[in-house]
């Protein structure tokens, strides 16, 4: 313990600090452990009480709030866009080599390029991750949230009954309004359907990569979590803009989405919960209820027709996802995730990326 060597050093220079010392000495003083304590008298080695006090002062309320760390702004941010450039750099120089067709898209083009293709952009994005993570950040790959961690298939199992519900929800309101046709299972055999399962697998956990992946945890890291999140879910939504049919409504709810399984990330903490739930999605969107995915159809014999009621509701031809009855499901959906506990994680603790 650090001996005060002048009168003058017993208290703190801080006014604020003084009354709360003063407390301590003519209050506490007398109630402390005469042996050791924040403030006491000191035993001399005879067992006589010494002639000199010896009194740690209590810090005052200014002491014990720390001023929070500096966050790093302009590195985590170059970061970001430099892996967003790259990847789409390398998208796009395997969308040149594969050349996909819309015929891949359809019931009669189902070939074994479109999962090699989706392959080699999971590889791609992966690699590219470990590159930026491991060699840039000089940080350890399982950060990225897609190592086999104790609980990751807990998570992936959560994400994909998340995701069911909310299409499920959805799908539930459109059919007991009357404004949709469900035909269930209508996309042929079992080897058709286990194709879908593959390339929405694939898909999907290529636009996690991309969207709730390594830019994400720059992006959180400049400028919170939130804020990073929010940015991420508007670039989720715009990216589908271009798709066939869609409406302003439809790109806000792929937004919605986008917050959906951002907070998915944000509460488990890694990937495999997003990237189930936007398998899930799309798994009982498509195949499932046979509804077009986000404005494709993938080839279904038989579609799930929306009734002629307004398109607002009903979602046209670009399916639920263009619904207002999906945009009060993801309301509800994202307030439940954010309140509900999710195992191995805590948000009200510390709301981060890894």
């Amino acid at each position: 313990m650090h001996q005060p060597k002048a009168r003058r050093d017993l208290f703190p220079a801080a006014p604020g600090e003084i009354i709360p010392s003063l407390v301590v000495v003519f209050g506490g003083g007398l109630l402390s452990s005469p042996s050791k304590g924040r403030a006491g008298f000191e035993r001399a080695p005879s067992g006589r009480m010494s002639r000199h006090i010896q009194f740690t002062p209590t810090p005052g309320p200014s002491a014990n709030r720390s001023r929070p760390p500096s966050r790093p702004v302009l590195r985590p941010l170059w970061l970001a866009a430099s892996f967003a450039v790259f990847l789409y750099l390398g998208w796009m120089l395997l969308a040149a080599l594969f050349q996909p067709r819309p015929q891949w898209f359809t019931g009669a083009g189902w070939r074994s390029p479109l999962l090699l293709y989706y392959v080699c952009l999971d590889g791609y994005a992966l690699s590219l991750s470990a590159a930026f993570l491991c060699g840039l950040d000089g940080r350890s790959f399982r950060l990225l949230g897609l190592s086999f961690y104790p609980g990751w298939v807990r998570h992936a199992a959560m994400g994909m009954i998340w995701g069911a519900g909310v299409v499920s929800g959805a799908v539930l309101l459109l059919f007991l309004a009357r404004e949709a046709d469900v035909s269930v299972f209508a996309s042929g055999s079992l080897a058709r359907l286990l194709f879908l399962a593959a390339f929405l697998f694939l898909s999907s956990a290529f636009e996690e990569l991309m969207f709730r992946g390594y830019a994400l945890q720059r992006v959180a890291e400049a400028v919170g979590p939130v804020i990073a999140g929010v940015a991420s879910s508007a670039l989720f939504g715009l990216a589908h803009s271009a798709n066939p049919q869609a409406t302003l409504l439809s790109i806000f709810n792929t937004a919605l989405a986008g917050v959906l399984l951002a907070v998915a990330r944000l509460r488990s903490r890694a990937l495999w919960m997003p990237i189930g739930l936007h398998f899930a999605w799309n798994l009982f969107l498509g195949p499932v209820f046979s509804f077009p995915v986000s404005g494709y159809t993938f080839g279904a014999e038989r579609l799930s027709a929306p009734a002629a009621g307004p398109l607002w509701f009903s979602g046209g031809a670009y399916g639920p996802e263009g619904s207002v009855a999906l945009t009060i499901v993801l309301a509800l959906a994202i307030v439940l995730l954010v309140r509900l506990s999710v195992p191995g994680s805590s948000l009200s603790s510390q709301l981060e990326v890894d």
